[in-house]
């Protein structure tokens, strides 16, 4: 059976997430706005003892404790990327009326923690991805505000910080986790940062990290069935040939079976030599810089509690990415007479009509 498409509540309350957030970023990018930002994060950098606004937040972003679980809970740990188009979703940079998974994954957190508290966690609801969410680093007045671009304070800098306070999110992750995306882009944290970061994590590996979506609609069902299991969308990509572990969707049907089953599981091997080749140098750098913190999965697993393995985990989604068109009611009829009324209706084979929607 198909998977269905995202549930009405989680589209509901996303959109209501995403919209809320926009405002706030609206409003950050303002000239004012960005000058109360600017004066409160050096404020809060001063009082932290740090040299500048810029090493303030680099502390925040590899700061374990910032997205550490609260205590007593072990949340599945969802991560995000991308999104889809929605007519009712805030405009992107493009003007695009777009909903980032973002939201999604953050609507259904809450409805995970609703029936089980601390049961589900996004990097954006932890303490550090709160703080960080709320510079509005991404917004040029904010920037602007910090010194701009001639002082280092770069678009690509704003994505560096959340490339590590993700990485550091990942870090402290246990499994299961799951991930709100088709595939992983190599041009994303998620690709470039979260899941290498999640295959050395002692605590979760590749086969503890799920996909909220099934594998796109659009390819075969032989490539759905192979390429879209989930250890093997952990690891190898599909969206560039000049790179390391692609695999092409389009023509993988036609290839001889064996053959691409030998070299997907090849592109596998390939990358589980070089996370195990990663994970050693991790040990190296741990064991030779004592003054740097150590990663969470360093440290040994916290035992359960009797109360903490009673509690419902949080279940793991697995839909169609997109949203199920919602039905436009059609206008009423004019009222019919008290005799026309009394005679047998007609049968209405009018057209039916839908709102703005994706399957």
């Amino acid at each position: 059976m198909s998977p269905q498409p995202i549930p009405k509540y989680i589209e509901r309350l996303a959109l209501k997430l995403a919209n809320t957030e926009a405002e706030k970023a609206q409003q950050a990018n303002t000239r004012e706005g960005a000058r109360e930002i600017a004066r409160r994060l050096e404020a809060e950098s001063e009082a932290g003892g740090f040299p500048s606004v810029k090493e303030y937040i680099a502390a925040l972003t590899k700061d374990p404790q910032g997205v550490a679980p609260a205590e007593g809970t072990q949340p599945t740990s969802a991560f995000w990327s991308h999104g889809t188009p929605h007519a009712e979703a805030p405009p992107n940079w493009l003007g695009e009326n777009f909903l980032d998974n973002r939201y999604v994954a953050e609507a259904w957190a809450v409805s995970q923690n609703k029936r089980s508290p601390g049961s589900a966690r996004t990097l954006e609801t932890t303490d550090g991805g709160r703080r960080l969410n709320a510079m509005y680093l991404f917004q040029d007045s904010v920037r602007n505000a910090l010194g701009g671009d001639e002082q280092g304070y770069t678009y690509e800098w704003a994505r560096d910080c959340w490339g590590d306070i993700s990485q550091t999110y990942a870090e402290a992750a246990q499994g299961p986790v799951v991930v709100f995306a088709e595939t992983a882009h190599t041009r994303s944290i998620l690709y470039k940062s979260e899941l290498p970061t999640l295959h050395t994590n002692q605590r979760v590996g590749v086969e503890e990290i799920h996909f909220a979506y099934s594998a796109p609609q659009g390819w075969s069902q032989e490539a759905r069935d192979e390429l879209g299991a989930d250890a093997v969308r952990a690891q190898v990509q599909v969206d560039d040939p000049t790179l390391p572990h692609y695999i092409d969707p389009a023509t993988y049907a036609t290839q001889d079976p064996v053959a691409r089953k030998a070299a997907l599981e090849a592109e596998c091997a390939s990358v589980a030599d070089e996370r195990e080749q990663r994970a050693a140098e991790r040990a190296t750098n741990t064991s030779t810089e004592a003054t740097e913190p150590k990663a969470p999965e360093a440290e040994a697993p916290a035992r359960e509690t009797p109360e903490q393995t009673a509690k419902p985990p949080a279940s793991l989604p697995v839909w169609q990415l997109g949203f199920r068109p919602t039905p436009v009611k059609a206008e009423a009829a004019p009222t019919a007479s008290a005799a026309e009324s009394k005679a047998p209706p007609s049968p209405d084979l009018g057209r039916q009509t839908t709102g703005t929607g994706l399957g």
